[in-house]
């Protein structure tokens, strides 16, 4: 009978043979740490340059371009990039299949050198034109030129692709024909971001700084004769959903629309109603009933006009006296807005081809028609149309702004706005406004 001590030694003395003895240090599988050398294509070192294999940092390299390195057994990938504080940035990559060569004790790594975008050529309202440096890499593939609109931080991703060149000469590219998402890409008044990006053969990639380009708020602003302010005097809120404003001399007109019917056909109830401007007593009422969207109401000197639409549009005129509509037609262009010129009626559309339309009131045909200026914004739509002698303002509706043509369509001069506005009426020396909400802004003209 064995003892339990020698038991546990033959135990042990088993282990030993099965499982062999303990490795060495030496046996140990080890990591490889080559030094690597990243420069530019120049030969200068690339200082602090950010090397990452397999996607874990491995540290910058030294005032030298080196490195030491810790490489896996097997496939990698190693990633080599530098950021510049101006955010220009060069990376490249490499993809090693097997264990690292022996060669890599002490590789040498090149990187393109980023070029730097210069200040632009020209700026205007429609185009920009964008200069350069050349980029000397002897591997060069091509430039790439990037732009955003709004974001001043983006990558190859997304950005819009503007201009792609083989031509390592050419060095300057205007941007004006490019459309994002149905609008061009250069408007007035807006922040536009570019940057630059060298390729070179073996793949790796540089982008140079990015450039912001404020493009002016209007074309010829220089040349404007009329600048207004508008000096807010007193606000007060609709009943009910406005739909148009109008001023007869000596009261105001405000056009409301209460849905009753509930279907696209179905009637609902218009209501015009004339106020005292300075108590906001009801002095008139007259309640019609039509399926149809009423957008925009002005006067003519006798008589309101309103503009409605549905599957047809139709301008009507409205005799304050009797109440009935004594003489309409079918509208020749689409309309947000309207006003009165003293001869025509105004018909402020969404078009970009003629967003002020002037419609004979006899006739219904239309007599001219020109842009408005806010198309250089490619504004997704019209608001306000108002008119005194020579002046046609016109408001946008998606931000406080508004501009004046005189009448040939000529652009003349700006409004400082407080509100984007919906519909617009001159009473007098002042500005009677509406905005979304129904909220209606009488408002001083100062020069």
């Amino acid at each position: 009978m064995l003892r339990s001590g020698a038991w546990l030694l033959i135990l042990w003395v088993g282990l030993v043979v099965s499982c062999g003895a303990p490795l060495s240090s030496e046996e140990l599988p080890s990591k490889r740490k080559p030094f690597i050398r990243v420069t530019y294509d120049d030969g200068q070192p690339a200082v602090g340059a950010s090397v990452r294999v397999n996607d874990v940092e491995q540290g910058p390299t030294d005032s030298d371009g080196r490195l030491e390195l810790t490489l896996p057994s097997g496939p990698f990938r190693l990633e080599l990039s530098v950021t510049a504080p101006d955010g220009s940035f060069t990376r490249a990559f490499q993809d090693q299949d097997g264990d690292a060569p022996e060669g890599w004790d002490d590789v040498a790594i090149q990187l393109p050198r980023p070029v730097r975008l210069l200040e632009p050529l020209e700026v205007t309202t429609t185009r920009v034109q964008l200069q350069w440096q050349r980029s000397h890499e002897r591997a060069f593939r091509e430039y790439r030129v990037y732009g955003h609109r709004n974001a001043s931080a983006f990558d190859e991703s997304t950005a819009v692709l503007l201009f792609v060149g083989t031509d390592i000469s050419q060095t300057r590219f205007t941007v004006g024909d490019g459309y994002i998402g149905g609008i061009p890409f250069v408007t007035a008044h807006q922040d536009l971001h570019f940057r630059v990006y060298v390729q070179k053969d073996d793949g790796s990639l540089s982008g140079s700084n990015i450039l912001h380009v404020k493009t002016p708020e209007w074309t010829h602003e220089g040349q404007f004769t009329r600048h207004y302010t508008l000096e807010p005097e007193r606000t007060f809120a609709g009943t009910l959903p406005i739909r148009g404003v109008a001023h007869d001399g000596s009261a105001l007109w405000l056009l409301y629309r209460e849905e009753v019917g509930g279907g696209y056909y179905d009637d609902d109830r218009l209501t015009l109603t004339r106020l005292d401007p300075r108590t906001l007593a009801v002095l008139q009422t007259w309640t019609l009933m039509d399926h149809r969207q009423p957008k925009g109401l002005t006067w003519d000197g006798t008589s309101l006009w309103l503009y409605l639409e549905a599957s047809e549009r139709k301008l009507v005129r409205f005799n304050p006296t009797t109440g009935v509509i004594d003489h309409d037609f079918i509208a020749g262009a689409p309309a947000t807005a309207l006003a009165w010129s003293g001869t025509h009626l105004l018909l402020s559309g969404h078009t970009t081809s003629a967003s002020v339309t002037a419609i004979h009131p006899a006739t219904g045909g239309i007599s001219n028609s020109w842009p408005s200026p806010f198309n250089q914004r490619a504004m997704p739509g019209s608001g306000g149309i108002a008119y005194r002698m020579g002046e046609t303002w016109l408001s946008s509706s998606v931000e406080p702004a508004i501009v004046i043509t005189d009448d040939a369509g000529v652009h003349i001069g700006v409004v400082d706005s407080p509100h984007p506005f919906l519909y617009m009426a001159f009473m007098g020396d002042r500005l009677v406004g509406v905005t979304h909400e129904s909220q209606v802004h009488v408002l001083r003209i100062e020069p």
